[in-house]
């Protein structure tokens, strides 16, 4: 991983934490949506990202949300280890687990320098 994605990343996870204990969950967990595209490829910022998503649904007691979690949690351990992840995907268990969808400017920018050797899902490919 980079130094530039590696930076990114540690800001979306600060951010998420600070919204988070301020009870901003929309925040938060958009934050931590980003750290997602940004984070997916990587076995521990991929889970990491999941587990946040959880405490969230959790503290909103969202029964979608937290079983949506449950289920990626180990899938995104497995998905990171094999490079089998969907470009782009947020990862709240309000969009498909193996959708790719469109990056955001800004963090398609960072991610141009992260580590090459990475497979990903093909757009449209659910």
């Amino acid at each position: 991983m980079h130094e530039a994605l590696r930076r990114a990343l540690q800001v979306e996870f600060d951010a998420a934490r600070k919204a988070v204990a301020e009870r901003d969950l929309d925040a938060g967990f958009r934050h931590l949506e980003r750290a997602h595209v940004l984070g997916q490829a990587f076995v521990i910022p991929h889970v990491k990202s999941h587990l946040g998503m959880l405490r969230v649904g959790w503290l909103r007691r969202d029964l979608r949300e937290i079983i949506g979690q449950l289920l990626r949690v180990p899938g995104a351990a497995i998905g990171s280890l094999l490079g089998h992840v969907p470009l782009g995907n947020t990862g709240g268990a309000d969009v498909p687990p193996f959708r790719s969808m469109p990056i955001p400017d800004d963090l398609s920018q960072i991610l141009l320098g992260a580590e090459p050797g990475r497979r990903a899902c093909r757009p449209g490919r659910e």
